[in-house]
């Protein structure tokens, strides 16, 4: 006669062979909480639209910080004899068109509007009248403008590294592959659009012994510019700054470097956001004990 006992089965199993995931109730609520934002912006876009609204990019620093390259700039139609001074429009003019300008009015006269950029030396060469003016902002976003800049970069990538990763069977290897071609798409769209760190040098002009340059940050993080010869400066995202630089190259030349310029609470931010999709990977490959019953 033969006997068989029943050993105790021991061991890890991946999570994917342990059976169908129960959602968790903070999934549950991040979930409805994900839906109820969409629904609130998309009946906030249908009603701005509805009021005739239009939204624009900005992409030059002319307004200085009230509206730095990357703003989102959110217009609704306004009555040109309801504006005064100081007020922002966005406009078009015939030597343009399809341009669309958004500067402050600095002058209001019988023949119409006259606008200048915040940081420009020179007025606009226009006068506006009610068929040139857009709009006036009724919300002006920093930063966001980017996003809109990057989603056709940002949706190709995403269908391209989605298709090519359909072919894994393996649920861990398919969504890791996934995570890393995310954040590749996204590396990718900051590199073409250099969102995050850019100067523009505005104007230079020559002094007793070198040369004044003005320059203007146009890049979400705070920068210090540096030049040899030369003081450094510390920008903000629109920020203009000045620089006498005395030391010039045999040509009368100089180079501009620009380094991000966080303090320890920024830089510790910015080294979790880099870890976001290692620990994304990590979470998808986690094994759970299986233990007896």
């Amino acid at each position: 006669m033969s006997q068989t006992a029943a050993i105790p089965l021991s061991g890890t199993l991946d999570r994917p062979l342990l059976g169908g995931h129960t959602a968790t109730r903070f999934e549950t609520v991040l979930a409805w909480t994900v839906a109820a934002v969409a629904a609130v912006l998309l009946t906030a876009a249908l009603l701005f639209l509805s009021a005739g609204g239009r939204w624009f990019v900005v992409e030059t620093p002319s307004m200085g910080e009230a509206a730095p390259v990357g703003t989102l700039v959110l217009d609704l139609p306004v009555d040109v004899a309801t504006l005064r001074v100081g007020d922002i429009v966005s406009f078009e003019t015939a030597a343009n068109p399809g341009v669309v300008y958004t500067h402050r009015i600095i002058d209001v006269d019988a023949a119409g509007l006259h606008t200048r950029g915040d940081i420009n030396g020179a007025t606009d060469p226009w006068t506006l009248t009610q068929e040139n003016v857009i709009g006036s902002p009724v919300l002006l976003v920093p930063d966001l403008g980017w996003l809109f800049r990057a989603a056709p970069l940002l949706l190709i990538g995403t269908l391209v590294i989605w298709t090519l990763t359909s072919v894994f069977t393996d649920r861990v290897t398919r969504t890791c592959l996934r995570i890393a071609g995310g954040a590749l798409t996204l590396s990718y769209a900051a590199f073409i659009l250099k969102p995050f760190v850019n100067v523009t040098t505005i104007t230079n002009s020559a002094t007793h012994g070198g040369v004044e340059a003005t320059i203007v940050s146009s890049g979400m993080f705070p920068v210090r510019v540096e030049a040899r010869g030369a003081e450094s400066v510390h920008l903000v995202d629109g920020q203009v700054g000045h620089m006498v630089i005395r030391e010039l190259t045999r040509n009368g030349h100089y180079q501009l470097t620009s380094t991000i310029d966080l303090g320890p609470v920024g830089w510790g931010l910015l080294v979790v956001a880099c870890l976001v999709p290692l620990v994304l990977c990590l979470a998808v490959g986690r094994v759970e004990a299986v233990r007896p019953s």
